[in-house]
């Protein structure tokens, strides 16, 4: 009967732990949060209502699950209710940030000027390294982008 109740508080603890971790990687914006502590992070701003944006999120979790020295942050523009609702169907493998309000200056902050959504960018603070692109990626353009900056923060 021991051998059984050990087993039973063990399965919760480990249910209660993985509970943790799903709301640790999906909170509020805060911007001091955005920027892995890896040397070169891929930030994706999104929504769920925009189709290409839905279309990137499995693509990007892939790549973050094949790069784990890569830092990958997703930030989403939407009701909180909305953004789980998507992240229920889609799980990803990175945190992700939502911010209800106003996304402008969120988006000028990371040099989004037109405020156009999916918007992706991969920076490396380390050697001033910042790419960005307005519109749907895929993990190709991504690692070409990453790779780039490897090279370019080894000199």
């Amino acid at each position: 009967m021991n051998k059984i109740y050990n087993i039973l508080i063990f399965m919760v603890l480990l249910m209660i732990t993985a509970c943790s971790k799903d709301s640790k990687d999906f909170r509020e914006y805060n911007e001091k949060e955005t920027i892995s502590s890896k040397k070169i992070t891929v930030i994706n701003l999104w929504a769920p209502w925009c189709e290409p944006c839905r279309k990137e999120v499995p693509e990007l979790s892939q790549f973050a699950k094949d790069n784990p020295d890569i830092g990958v942050v997703g930030i989403a523009f939407d009701k909180r209710r909305n953004i789980d609702k998507f992240l229920k169907n889609t799980p990803v493998s990175y945190p992700i940030r939502y911010l209800d309000g106003d996304a402008t200056d969120v988006m000028r902050k990371f040099g989004n000027k037109s405020g156009g959504i999916p918007f992706t960018m991969v920076y490396a603070p380390s050697c001033d390294f910042e790419r960005s692109h307005v519109g749907p990626v895929n993990a190709q353009q991504i690692q070409q982008v990453v790779e780039l900056a490897k090279k370019e923060c080894a000199n």
